[in-house]
């Protein structure tokens, strides 16, 4: 059969043809995003200034794109600040369905309406084949500060004016015009108290504004990413259960378990806990900072748990000195 002759292409003949929107109503768009679920939003043109450093990452990823929606969702800020961590796990595990699921929303409202888009992921999965380098197809925070959404705070983390760093972002790219773009906002939400490097167990962020990223990823994500291999490797390399727990005791074995099967398994997060930035925030520090100190600091700071520093990296001692009830582990 030649192809003229298909069904398919035959009635594709005798549709008539639709036409493609090139731009988007800036109004239109924003309600069906706060529609779907999104907390707050903004719209940044691919040929923003900010975006000069992985325009070409996101080009690659979807060759049509013309703009950026950025949006985040609330998360819920006493359980993250809780001090029993399974409780923020269960926060960023929904949180994580939800933005999912909010996206699938916005893409079929767009869809119908003709416009193509595609949805990077917030978290994971990301492109492996990329690893160790860079795996993710956008990154959202340059493109939140772009898009009004707030700037980053001390402990690198988006601070929204309103909800504070208690947020998770969420990117797409389409590929119309967007009537209107938003610009940054004019101040930093982030009010300098440094109380998250006050709850930094590795010591990755510093007073003077120094970040260690690996310091982070080694203990935050122990169980996840940042210990994965570590993990395998125990496996692997033992030739008996006896030997593999002196590598890896059952509650860290029970732990990457759970991250498997459940999601979740952030070892961290303390940062954000204790964030007292943005409005809905800053007056339950403000108005009494004894309280602030002794419900959300001190619970954190001297909770029982072990510290996953690389080795090599100055960071055992001033676990051991500053927090006196964790342990050190030494990893790889």
């Amino acid at each position: 059969m030649k192809i003229e002759e298909h069904p398919t292409v035959k009635k594709y003949h005798l549709t008539e043809k639709r036409t493609l929107p090139n731009m988007v109503d800036y109004s239109w768009l924003r309600e069906i995003t706060l529609e779907a679920g999104a907390d707050d939003v903004g719209f940044v043109e691919i040929d923003r200034e900010e975006l000069n450093d992985q325009r070409t990452d996101i080009l690659k990823a979807f060759p049509t794109t013309k703009s950026l929606i950025s949006y985040v969702c609330h998360l819920n800020r006493p359980q993250l600040q809780s001090c029993d961590r399974s409780l923020a796990d269960v926060e960023f595990v929904a949180i994580e369905f939800e933005m999912k699921k909010i996206s699938r929303t916005i893409v079929k409202a767009l869809r119908k309406n003709g416009i193509g888009a595609v949805v990077p992921s917030e978290n994971f999965p990301m492109d492996m084949l990329k690893w160790p380098g860079k795996m993710w197809t956008v990154s959202h925070k340059p493109v939140a500060v772009a898009a009004g959404l707030g700037k980053i705070g001390h402990h690198r983390l988006l601070i929204h004016p309103v909800f504070g760093n208690y947020i998770s972002i969420g990117t797409m790219l389409l590929d119309v015009v967007i009537s209107k773009y938003n610009q940054p906002i004019e101040f930093n939400p982030c009010i300098e108290c440094k109380l998250c490097v006050s709850v930094c167990p590795t010591g990755a962020i510093s007073r003077s504004g120094e970040f260690e990223f690996f310091s982070c990823l080694a203990h935050t994500y122990r169980d996840r990413l940042g210990g994965f291999l570590n993990w395998t490797e125990a496996i692997v390399t033992s030739t008996s259960m006896s030997e593999y727990r002196q590598k890896r005791n059952d509650s860290e074995s029970m732990a990457v378990w759970q991250s498997l099967t459940h999601g979740g398994g952030y070892r961290c997060g303390y940062c954000m806990s204790v964030c007292p930035a943005g409005e809905e925030t800053i007056g339950s520090y403000v108005d009494d900072k004894n309280w602030y100190i002794s419900s959300v600091i001190k619970p954190l700071q001297d909770r029982s748990e072990p510290v996953y520093v690389i080795n090599g990296v100055d960071g055992e001692t001033s676990v051991k000195k500053r927090f006196p009830n964790k342990s050190v582990r030494l990893v790889d």
